[in-house]
């Protein structure tokens, strides 16, 4: 069993961190996220530091059968095919 939370800014999933007993895993997103996030980001008015930074949160931390590796990689394959082309 292992534990994990996504690191969204605003609504984009930026990075998968997962452990257990054994790991401590973090996955990013792949790189189109990043440009989505500073896309948006420009589009919103939000590019000064203290204004993009404050949009970053963690999701709450869930549970989830697998090692933590699994888990962030399975997590990170959900959240790619939920996400808009």
């Amino acid at each position: 069993m292992a534990t994990y939370k996504i690191l969204y800014w605003q609504e984009i999933p930026s990075q998968i961190k997962a452990e257990d007993d054994q790991d401590d895993v973090t996955v990013p997103m792949p790189p189109q996220f990043m440009e989505r996030i500073d896309r948006l980001a420009a589009q919103r008015g939000l590019e000064q530091s203290d204004d993009y930074l404050a949009q970053w949160q963690w999701s709450e931390e869930r549970e989830r059968p697998g090692t933590a590796r699994e888990v962030a990689e399975a997590v990170a394959l959900e959240l790619r095919a939920q996400a808009k082309p």
